[in-house]
C-alpha cells in the first residue's frame, strides 16, 4: 500500500513541472511577439524608399511615324480656250520638259476673230496717223494771225484724241485675241512625267464644257515632298534642318536620310498633329508618289522641362505627382509629363535640378511622412 501511494505523487510532481516549463516558453514567446510588433511599428513610422534625381539631361527617345511622299510639284492641266482636240503630242508616263508642247487644239473662229481685230487695229491706226499729221499742220499754220481758227485747232486735237483712244483699244482687243490663241497650243509649266491624260484627238474642250478630269496631269517626280504629321507632344521638340531617317515599305532592307525642310507651324485641330515636309531627292525615280514611308527622328527636348524616372511619376485619381525628399520627409509636388522613352520621363511642377525623388512610391505613403533611405 506504500508503494502505490508514492507513484501518484510522482506524477504530479511531473505535472506541474511541465506546466511551469509551458507557461515560460509563453511568456517568453510573448515578449518575442511584443518586442517584434514593436519594431515593426517602429519601422513602418519611418519606411525605407529608393531616391533617385531630378535632372535637366534631355529624353532621348526615338520616334516612329507613318508618311506619305507626294510630288513636289502637281498640276492638272485644264483647257484656257474653247475648241477641238487637233493633237496629243503626249502621253500617260511621258516625261517632258518645261516649255515643250504636249497638246494643239483648234478654234477655226478664233482664227477669223483675230483676223478682224487686226484689221480693225490697222485701221484705227491709219486715222490716228491722220488726225496727227492734220492738228501738226494747223498747229503749224495758227502762227499765222487770222489764218486758223481756234475752233477748228481745238476740233482737229479732240478728233486726235479720239482716234488715238480707239486706236488702243482696237489693239488691245487685237492683243487679246493673240493671247487666246496662244493658249490653243498647250506647254508644260514644268519638267516632269505626265501621269494621266483623258482626252483624245476630235474631243471639244473648253471652259462651258463638262469633263470628267484635267485633259492631262502632270507631276514633278525628281524630287519628292516627304510628308508627316506629328503629334502636339512630340512638335515642340522638332527643329527646321533636322536630320531624319527614313525606310520605304516598298523598299525593305533600305534606308534613307533626310532633313525637315518645312513645317506647316499650326495644328490640325482634328488630329492634333503639326504637318512636316522632308524634301527627298528622286533624280533616279525610284520612289514612287502616293508610297508609305517609316520616318525615324529623335525630338530635341522640351524647353523647361526636367528629367525623372519614370517609376517615379505617381497617377492618381488626384493628379500626376512625384513624391520629393525635403529635410527628411515626404513631400507631394503636382507635376506634368512631357516626352517619355523607356526609363526617363520629362515633368513641369515645382522641381530643380538635383532635387531627390523617391523612385519607388508606395500607394500607402502620406504628405509629410518621415522616409528612411535603403
Amino acid at each position: 500500500m506504500a508503494i502505490q501511494t508514492q507513484q501518484p505523487m510522482k506524477n504530479i510532481t511531473y505535472n506541474c513541472i511541465a506546466l511551469l516549463f509551458g507557461l515560460t516558453v509563453f511568456n517568453a514567446c510573448s515578449s518575442s511577439e511584443s518586442a517584434e510588433n514593436k519594431t515593426q511599428k517602429k519601422t513602418s513610422s519611418k519606411p525605407a524608399v529608393k531616391l533617385g534625381t531630378v535632372s535637366s539631361q534631355k529624353v532621348g527617345q526615338e520616334v516612329q511615324l507613318p508618311g506619305e511622299f507626294l510630288a513636289f510639284q502637281e498640276v492638272n492641266i485644264y483647257p484656257k480656250a474653247d475648241g477641238f482636240v487637233e493633237k496629243v503630242l503626249v502621253d500617260r508616263g511621258s516625261n517632258v520638259r518645261r516649255g515643250q508642247v504636249l497638246m494643239v487644239l483648234e478654234a477655226p473662229e478664233t482664227e477669223e476673230q483675230l483676223v478682224a481685230a487686226r484689221s480693225n487695229y490697222l485701221k484705227a491706226k491709219a486715222m490716228l496717223v491722220a488726225s496727227q499729221e492734220h492738228y501738226k499742220r494747223l498747229k503749224a499754220s495758227s502762227g499765222i494771225r487770222g489764218s486758223v481758227s481756234a475752233l477748228d485747232l481745238e476740233s482737229a486735237n479732240a478728233k486726235m484724241m479720239a482716234d488715238s483712244a480707239a486706236a488702243m483699244g482696237e489693239q488691245a482687243n487685237f492683243n487679246a485675241l493673240t493671247k487666246i490663241k496662244s493658249y490653243l497650243t498647250v506647254r508644260a509649266p514644268f519638267d516632269g512625267v505626265i501621269t494621266e491624260r483623258n482626252v483624245h484627238p476630235g474631243a471639244l474642250v473648253g471652259s462651258g464644257v463638262r469633263l470628267q478630269g484635267p485633259m492631262l496631269m502632270l507631276q514633278e517626280q525628281n524630287r519628292l515632298r516627304l510628308v508627316v504629321d506629328v503629334p502636339e507632344t512630340y512638335s515642340v521638340g522638332l527643329k527646321q534642318g533636322k536630320a531624319v531617317t527614313f525606310t520605304v515599305n516598298a523598299m525593305p532592307g533600305e534606308q534613307f536620310k533626310g532633313k525637315i525642310s518645312r513645317r506647316s507651324g499650326n495644328m490640325n485641330q482634328k488630329f492634333r498633329s503639326e504637318t512636316v515636309e522632308i524634301d527627298v531627292a528622286n533624280a533616279k525615280g525610284t520612289i514612287k508618289p502616293g508610297m508609305f514611308a517609316e520616318v525615324v527622328f529623335a525630338p530635341e527636348g522640351t524647353q523647361g522641362s526636367l528629367t525623372v524616372p519614370s517609376k517615379a511619376v505617381v497617377t492618381s485619381t488626384e493628379g500626376q505627382y512625384v513624391i520629393k525628399i525635403n529635410q527628411g520627409k515626404a513631400e507631394f509636388v503636382d507635376v506634368r509629363k512631357g516626352m517619355q522613352s523607356d526609363d526617363k520621363t520629362e515633368v513641369f511642377g515645382a522641381l530643380r535640378d538635383g532635387d531627390q525623388i523617391i523612385v519607388n512610391p508606395r500607394d500607402d505613403m502620406k504628405n509629410g511622412a518621415q522616409v528612411a533611405q535603403n
